[in-house]
């Protein structure tokens, strides 16, 4: 999972940055910029957030940026490897960003790449030198070979082209105005860029825009259902972003309100607070505290210098963050029961750690709620949880779960719950039923199960004949 941005416009580079700050939270890994000047791509890139991005104080009018959320090769561990592990990355005249994760490069090439951007760089580019430079014949042979996740923006021939999977795993939007384009993973920055928002790139649908703001719209192909990934309306997206023509954070209050219900069928004690883990979960928490006629109160409070602990570097790193990550009011604890609200389950880190702290400080009950059921399959499309064996869920059940983390009482949200909040039929649900929608992954799903779930690599890196 990662942010991708792309501007079309004489716009200064300092700006650019500032708008690829609010994709930080899809990607803390790294990050870069890449601009067009005098026919040739110019990089800039930092370990970490956007912010660490040294750029000249010019404008550019081609620009690509990327914040990186390792699901292909390792973390950066320096600024050494920032040139093959980060995005955006270029090859003749194309550049590249990318979100996503290709499930079968291991299939398609015997070159190892430290990033799958950098293999769809390298394959598309052939594919155009193979095709005369035409994008759409290029993006027609691509959608033939590879399997996986995929929304893209880039650069070609002085034009910019933005382009999304046929299942439409990813989400990506674009806005214009007078002479100027912005595409990107979240609508979010054409707000901030003052562009309005003028759709959803459709799923297989490649866009191409002209200097003047034109665009060209190719049906490269379809699906007859799409596979839009669920966790981006629960974790990922801001809650102020719009996805498929919804605003985030009304999908997450309604997972409030179906979570409410599944706390009143069994009939516990009632809470003194609902109480939100910062900062996902608060829509859900204030639609569940209203369901109930209980007061909201954020008693958990973020430490606002650390990063999302689900997309860091190791379970090492994520142990030690989770430690420092809140900050709690002790006198609303002390003799309360406390409802808490939180947007996954993954490995359990960070949930064990809330329930021993609320209950080192007093609190009398502790209820743990969480906004989607309960994840026991990996991911292969772009949410780097993809081996079994980082699920709390694929070991154990519910009441096993709640024992490890020490609530009383552990309710997850139903999959009817989640598709009636988020309204649509047609979403990738595969990390919590196991329905994988590409037939490599389903590939992987079944050679994994065949020799076994244990090892060091993720289950899309092994080599599965």
């Amino acid at each position: 999972m990662c942010g991708v941005l792309g501007i079309l416009g004489d716009t200064f580079l300092t700006n650019a940055r500032e708008l690829l700050l609010l994709l930080a939270h899809r990607g803390q890994d790294a990050s870069g910029l890449l601009w067009s000047e005098n026919d040739r791509y110019n990089k800039a890139k930092a370990m970490g957030s956007p912010s660490g991005i040294r750029v000249p104080s010019e404008k550019a009018a081609i620009i690509l940026g990327s914040t990186r959320y390792p699901t292909s090769g390792r973390r950066v561990v320096s600024t050494a490897e920032l040139d093959t592990f980060v995005g955006p990355f270029d090859r003749g005249g194309l550049a590249l960003t990318h979100n996503g994760n290709i499930t079968n490069i291991k299939k398609l090439t015997d070159t190892h790449y430290d990033c799958d951007t950098e293999f769809i760089t390298d394959l598309l580019h052939d594919l155009l030198t193979e095709n005369g430079g035409d994008l759409a014949r290029a993006f027609k042979e691509f959608d033939q070979r590879v399997d996986g996740a995929y929304s893209l923006v880039g650069i070609y021939d002085g034009r910019m082209f933005a382009y999304r999977d046929p299942r439409g795993f990813k989400p990506l939007v674009f806005g214009r105005s007078k002479g100027r384009v912005i595409v990107a993973s979240e609508s979010t920055v054409l707000d901030m860029a003052g562009v309005p928002l003028e759709r959803d790139v459709y799923p297989g649908e490649l866009l191409i825009f002209g200097p003047d703001s034109s665009m060209e719209s190719h049906s490269i192909s379809q699906n007859s259902t799409h596979s839009h990934c669920f966790f981006e309306y629960v974790y990922f997206a801001h809650p102020a972003a719009r996805i498929e023509n919804q605003l985030v954070y009304d999908v997450r209050f309604r997972l409030g309100r179906a979570l409410a219900a599944e706390f009143k069928r069994l009939a516990l004690e009632p809470p003194d607070y609902v109480v939100p883990v910062p900062d996902t979960s608060r829509p859900a928490a204030q639609a569940l505290a209203e369901e109930l006629g209980v007061p909201m109160r954020e008693i958990i409070l973020k430490n606002r210098y650390l990063g999302r602990t689900f997309i860091a570097r190791s379970q090492a790193e994520r142990d030690a963050m989770a430690k420092s990550k809140y900050i709690y009011l002790d006198d609303k604890i002390r003799g309360k029961n406390i409802l808490v609200v939180d947007d996954s389950i993954v490995r359990g880190t960070t949930a064990k750690m809330i329930v021993a702290d609320l209950r080192r400080r007093g609190a009398a009950k502790v209820y743990f709620t969480v906004t989607c059921p309960p994840q026991d399959h990996p991911c292969y499309y772009g949410i780097d949880i993809s081996t079994s064996s980082e699920l709390i869920a694929s070991e154990a059940n519910v009441e096993e779960i709640a024992q490890f983390i020490g609530a009383d009482a552990l309710i997850y949200q139903t999959m009817d719950g989640l598709i009636n909040a988020i309204g649509l039929r047609d979403l990738c649900l595969a990390c919590i039923d196991g329905d994988y929608p590409t037939a490599y992954a389903r590939h992987i799903q079944e050679a994994v199960q065949a020799q076994g779930a244990v090892s060091d690599c993720r289950d899309y890196e092994r080599v599965i004949e």
